[in-house]
């Protein structure tokens, strides 16, 4: 019979890990028949991304405004077009120059309207941490300049019930100085309800929404709307606290509502000349669209959104994406609720286990400084193995940002390496009574930092708070249903929506911190392993 329950784990493992590396899915390109169009926007990067084009390459970046501003008077008409040009003195920046944004508009009824935005410059000659500068801007920004034509295309010359504010600005590599600018034109501001900035840091892989505005309910309450939304609250919490901009920034300062998206896959092409045609992926480019095309067809055909203050919220959201199009959202008051809510039916559980004798609570006590150690221990292992990439990579090293290639290979083998050990010490030094005592700890060590995530950076408790929350379930239909077969459905869905939630977070993580975040990215694992690994062998026993 183990043999079999032995069968049942890896099956469900397996079935599990392949399911996991599916959430991310990136849509088929379309031809322009089908709406918009990978394809179609494939053009206009080509046209775009021939030459260097910052703002110290005159001649390349006056050619690449020209395009934008002809092709933006083909799809919305010619009256609908405004040059913004700015001297260096109206900056009010030391800018060594002017800039000059473009700003297409596709009016509606409404005069409030949704606003777009993408920067036409392209990295220049400054790097960074292994940037080589002269970017052909293909992704950056190419792939948000491309995906507003498409837009423009689309809906040029429709009849709509809101406006479509297209803008592409200037010189945000340079310092963003053409968001500033904008951002200070009251007029236009007063009109926008909603921004949208299109952004990229690699060239492909699934686009993240990774940033909103603060309080930020209906914000996510809207974003449902996308088609294979791919977003995190964690990435949203924790991108607000870092010293990080964009043109997005901006805007949020001049008090408007938004989200702003990225591809963060190939980061060996960011900010260097391999960022050019060749390396675009139509796939990433259809995922720009499949998530902004449906909100741009809801605010501009439904009259609800002719409030310019309609997205102003009172809390933000706790949000994360578990399955392609399975997207799930819920209040920060919610979850505080929900926490406190578990650990009191956690203490209650542990209080029933003692009284009928089947746990003694010191050994959670026991285990959870057994988890906590691993946790040290491999958290100092993988920052020595990222420092250690970065140095025969010949890069600097950073806790969020080491450009170098080949890393991915070193940390899928730490991550298994760090699987395969928690999982052989469990089985070989925790006894088969104490089993259910390490589930215990690593629940409540979750639903502690679950907790304490909902207080102090909301988005991010929802990464403690799952993996307790389906453990927890586990235990207690094991401990009350006293079936077999019911025990392996509670204990395969917990195996299945942990990788289905883990798996995902973990490559998203990777492409956001990099190999420098080696030993943030252990710490998770094991945290979550905390829950799985028990119930795994647990599971083998029955």
């Amino acid at each position: 019979m183990k043999k079999y329950n032995k069968l049942v784990v890896f099956v469900v493992t397996l079935a599990s890990l392949a399911l996991g590396l599916f959430v991310l899915y990136t849509p088929i390109p379309r031809a322009a028949e089908a709406g918009f169009s990978a394809i179609k926007a494939a053009s206009y990067i080509e046209a775009i991304s021939r030459e260097p084009h910052s703002v110290d390459d005159p001649a390349a970046h006056e050619s690449v405004r020209l395009y934008l501003k002809n092709m933006l008077e083909t799809f919305v008409g010619a009256a609908n077009v405004a040059e913004m040009d700015y001297t260096a003195e109206e900056l009010g920046r030391k800018a060594p120059y002017g800039i000059r944004n473009l700003l297409g508009t596709i009016p509606g009824d409404s005069g409030t309207g949704i606003l777009l935005v993408a920067h036409y410059d392209s990295r220049g000659f400054i790097g960074r941490n292994g940037e080589l500068g002269r970017s052909y801007g293909a992704a950056d920004d190419g792939y948000g300049l491309a995906t507003i034509l498409e837009i423009a295309r689309l809906y040029g010359r429709r009849h709509l019930r809101n406006s479509i504010y297209l803008l592409f600005t200037d010189a945000e590599e340079a310092g963003m100085h053409g968001a500033v600018a904008a951002a200070r034109e009251t007029e236009l501001m007063s009109k926008v309800g909603f921004v949208v900035n299109l952004e990229a840091r690699g060239v492909d892989g699934p686009v993240y929404m990774f940033e909103t505005s603060p309080k930020n309910e209906k914000v996510i309450d809207f974003y449902r709307r996308a088609d294979l939304p791919v977003s995190y609250s964690l990435a949203t919490a924790v991108y607000r606290v870092m010293p990080n901009a964009t043109d997005f920034t901006h805007f949020l300062a001049a008090g408007k509502q938004g989200i702003n998206f990225a591809v963060l896959g190939g980061l060996s092409h960011y900010h260097s000349p391999l960022d050019n045609y060749t390396a675009i992926d139509l796939s990433s480019i259809q995922h720009y669209g499949a998530q902004v095309v449906p909100l741009v067809e809801a605010f501009a055909t439904d009259s609800a959104y002719s409030d310019p203050e309609y997205f102003s919220g009172d809390e933000d959201s706790v949000f994360f994406t578990i399955l392609p199009n399975v997207f799930i959202a819920y209040s920060e008051s919610a979850a505080r609720a929900l926490h406190l809510l578990m650990l009191a039916l956690f203490a209650a559980f542990v209080a029933y286990l003692s009284i009928r004798k089947e746990l003694k609570p010191l050994a959670i006590v026991k285990y959870l400084g057994w988890i906590l150690v691993s946790i040290a221990a491999f958290a100092v292992l993988g920052a020595f193995l990222s420092k250690l990439v970065a140095f025969l990579g010949k890069t600097t090293w950073s806790l969020t940002y080491v450009r170098t290639s080949g890393a991915g290979l070193p940390v899928v083998l730490a991550i298994l390496a760090t699987a395969g050990t928690l999982g052989w010490l469990a089985k070989k030094k925790v006894a088969a009574a104490d089993r259910r005592a390490l589930m215990l700890a690593g629940v409540f060590l979750n639903l502690v930092l679950a907790t304490a995530t909902g207080i102090i950076l909301s988005g991010g408790s929802f990464l403690f708070f799952v993996p307790a929350l389906i453990g927890f379930v586990s235990l207690l239909a094991a401990e009350f249903a006293k079936n077999r077969i019911v025990s392996h459905v509670f204990y395969s869905q917990n195996i299945l929506w942990n990788m289905l939630l883990m798996i995902p977070i973990l490559y998203s993580l990777f492409l956001a911190l990099t190999v420098g975040g080696l030993a943030a990215l252990l710490v998770v694992l094991i945290l979550d392993l905390s829950i799985v690994v028990p119930s795994m062998l647990m599971q083998a026993e029955l």
